[in-house]
């Protein structure tokens, strides 16, 4: 047993049993014997504890006490012996070297579990406080990639998923609805499986999760610690909308975490280095890198604008980062994103720039101002990630908005957090953004290395509380995935609790009618082509089409699916219809002008989950003879949906309609993206010459001068563009000089598309 040493006023490093306990931020490679400060000894103070065995000769990092709520400390230099008496030992530990003044001491032998958590640790809690926190984290990449490979194969896609999916059909440049990044990689696992599987579509996404959390851990690492950089995985992967949703999901979000963090670490790489590790060539070489992990980012979501100016406003914001301001570098990295990118550019450039319009068009739509909404989207984005992990975030993301730019590590993560948080949680009082809580997510991910920060500090100084909250936080998630697993599964929460509206029946495939369909011989027939009328169920018909042919939605909002088929080529080809009752009802009426060959039933069926039918009648139509050139013949055979106000009775035998009113007008219905070259207008006047002026949607087009002698007169005018990319109703005005005016034949004739996305097959 080893005597206390002397008590002497000189000053030594000493290694420290309790090192274990420094805050996970000051790792201890990065201690120096100058960065130990040095004291004087006085004959009253505590004596000096012995040093670890396993401690070796290295210098070590000094103890630390703690002091503030966010786990801030205060130095203490040496580790006074605790009040418990200690049980001695004849185990002995190698005699470590003497410093100056101070002689050597043997150790007792150490203690059979490590770990920084103070006192006595139970085994349930040590995987919360790792020895190897890079090697924790991979087992942890490992155990919930496995979790949702195995939710994979249980769940079949969701309303979002399938409604990619029926888009990655047709590959383009780019989609109406978001960047191509994960629609690409959804064609690619098509065209490589030849299997639209859920497991098979969403298996990149989970390993990009992976990834993910990796480059978090990394991140986090680099900017705290490793301990941090574990807790931020962990906190990572037991919030719902990141572990499930992104984690786990075939959708945009997938491909956009993950080259939003690795932008974000080389950003901190190269405007937060260490000291003299950059070069000029390395400068050139880490922007570079941004330019093309950002260019990467652009073609995953438009979110990656917010990440350009999070990065600016830090640089604005310290002095340090001024320089950058001035230096080629960064701008050379954003001509290279913008190339990286530039098939978003191409495709938006050759569709009016239909994707900008569409989401830059959202935050700008108004219904006045909403308070309601605005509560509903902060509660959204607190049950998304889930309040026990958004809480605390919320809490060290206003902590470091307050420090401010002096903190600078923490400040950079403020900065590029700030912007999706603040502009989609601002918007939401007067736009309508729905239930999309997560469009803040990419903001929220770099505030879990401040909270990994947090979680690390709080381990060491206020153990049983943080344990408790980290291990709750893991136990609750992984019971409400497992619950709502298994009610996927077998629906057995409906008998237990019967729910008015089941937000998981969007899980539901139309996948089991594909081989009643093609026992019907109604897939991969010639001339035909499948149709929706919405897009959350064009995904669901695709699904049971299974690619065997091309799928659209023939509603005023289509999205992607209105880039599936170029309608302009597929006069006179049949139409199989499906769709849920209260979407579509009676679709001869709702498609009356341009159905020509009337509409047939050809069956309706349930879905059933666990035995229990939970959605009924999903009808099939088979609709014949489609067309999207409009003529009018006025002989009592057209639609009555073409006329609106101002007609009178038909006149002069068939194939003519007197106009009874100051003006009449006929009305059109424009199937998705298809534009009209020509108008033809055939009309003649009882009433001596007379001047019929035209106007298409109240803009004047034309002018038909009708003789006196009653003989019918053509006119051939252009119909103005338009934008819309949706089904509307477009509008013909026809107003003449005084009564007497009949209308033989009005023709619209459609142009094809110069940009034709997918041809009929």
């Amino acid at each position: 047993m080893g005597r206390r040493p002397r008590a002497t006023r000189s000053t030594a490093i000493m290694p420290c049993p309790n090192s274990r306990r420094s805050p996970a931020w000051i790792p201890a490679r990065r201690l120096t014997e100058s960065s130990v400060r040095r004291r004087p000894w006085s004959s009253s103070a505590p004596a000096i504890r012995r040093p670890d065995a396993r401690c070796g000769p290295r210098i070590m990092p000094p103890c630390w006490k703690s002091c503030g709520l966010l786990g801030m400390t205060a130095y203490r230099p040496f580790c006074p012996e605790p009040a418990t008496k200690r049980r001695s030992t004849s185990a002995r530990a190698p005699e470590l070297p003497t410093s100056r003044g101070v002689p050597s001491m043997s150790s007792t032998a150490a203690p059979s579990v490590t770990t920084g958590m103070p006192g006595r640790t139970h085994a349930f809690w040590r995987w919360l406080d790792p020895g190897d926190p890079a090697r924790a984290t991979l087992i942890l990449i490992l155990v919930t990639a496995v979790i949702r490979l195995g939710l994979a194969v249980l769940m079949d896609f969701g309303n979002g998923e399938s409604y990619y999916l029926a888009g990655t059909r047709v590959p383009h440049l780019s989609y109406f609805d978001q960047p191509p990044l994960a629609l690409w990689l959804g064609w690619a696992m098509l065209a490589l499986t030849g299997s639209d599987d859920p497991a098979i579509i969403r298996l990149p996404f989970i390993v990009l999760f992976a990834g993910t959390t990796w480059m978090l851990f990394t991140l986090t690492r680099r900017l705290y610690s490793p301990r941090a950089g574990f807790y931020a995985a962990l906190l990572l992967n037991v919030s719902a909308v990141f572990t499930v949703s992104v984690g786990g999901w075939f959708q945009p979000d997938g491909p956009l975490m993950l080259f939003w963090l690795v932008t974000a670490w080389a950003l901190v790489r190269v405007m937060l280095p260490e000291p003299g590790t950059m070069g000029p060539a390395r400068i050139w070489g880490w922007w570079l890198f941004i330019g093309i992990s950002l260019g990467l980012t652009v073609l995953s979501k438009y979110h990656a604008a917010f990440l350009i100016a999070g990065a600016g406003l830090f640089a604005l914001t310290r002095r340090d980062q001024w320089r950058w301001v001035s230096h080629p570098a960064p701008y050379v990295a954003m001509l290279v994103a913008f190339v990286v990118a530039s098939p978003v550019l191409i495709w938006n450039l050759q569709n009016d720039w239909v994707s900008f319009a569409f989401q830059g068009g959202r935050s700008v739509e108004s219904a006045g101002l909403r308070p309601e909404w605005l509560l509903r989207s902060v509660l959204g984005q607190m049950t998304w990630l889930l309040p026990w992990v958004w809480l605390p975030m919320i809490w060290v993301f206003a902590r470091a908005l307050i420090a401010g730019p002096s903190a600078r590590e923490d400040w950079f993560l403020a900065c590029v957090a700030l912007g999706p948080i603040a502009f989609f949680t601002i918007v939401a009082l007067w736009a309508p953004l729905g239930f999309h809580f997560h469009w803040q997510a990419p903001g929220y991910l770099m505030l879990f290395p401040l909270l990994g920060r947090f979680a690390a500090n709080g381990v060491t100084q206020r153990p049983r509380l943080t344990r408790g909250w980290l291990g709750t936080s893991v136990t609750v998630t992984t019971v409400v995935i497992a619950v709502l697993a298994s009610h996927i599964a077998t629906n057995w929460i409906a008998h237990v609790m019967p729910l008015e509206k089941d937000p998981t029946l969007e899980a539901l495939e139309w996948r089991d009618q594909r081989d009643d369909l093609r026992a019907r011989g109604l897939l991969g027939q010639p001339r035909t082509f499948a149709a929706a009328t919405h897009w959350v169920e064009g995904g669901k018909v695709d699904s049971a089409v299974g690619g065997a042919m091309p799928v659209v939605v023939l509603s005023d909002d289509p999205r992607n699916l209105a880039f599936t088929l170029d309608l302009t080529t597929v006069e006179g080809w049949d139409v199989l219809m499906m769709g849920t009752d209260h979407r579509l009802k009676d679709p001869a009426a709702r498609f009356s002008q341009t159905i020509r060959g009337g509409v047939e039933l050809v069956d309706r069926f349930d879905l059933t989950r666990g035995g229990d039918v939970v959605l009924r009648d999903v009808g099939v139509f088979l609709a014949h003879n489609f067309s999207v050139r409009h003529r009018i013949e006025f002989d009592g055979t057209d639609p009555d949906s073409y006329f609106g106000e101002g007609w009178g009775a038909f006149e002069g035998g068939p194939g003519a309609r007197a106009i009874d009113a100051e003006a009449a007008t006929l009305h059109f219905d424009i199937e998705p993206r298809v534009r009209y070259g020509h108008l033809v207008l055939r009309a003649r006047s009882s009433g001596g010459q007379q001047t019929l002026r035209v106007a298409w949607e109240g803009q004047p087009v034309g002018r038909l001068v009708l003789p006196e002698d009653g003989s019918a007169v053509d006119l051939v005018v252009p119909v103005p563009g338009d934008r819309r990319v949706g089904r509307w109703q477009g509008t013909l005005t026809l107003t003449p000089e005084r009564p007497g005016v009949t209308v033989e034949r009005v023709t619209l004739d459609p142009v094809s598309s110069p940009h034709p996305t997918g041809a009929g097959r």
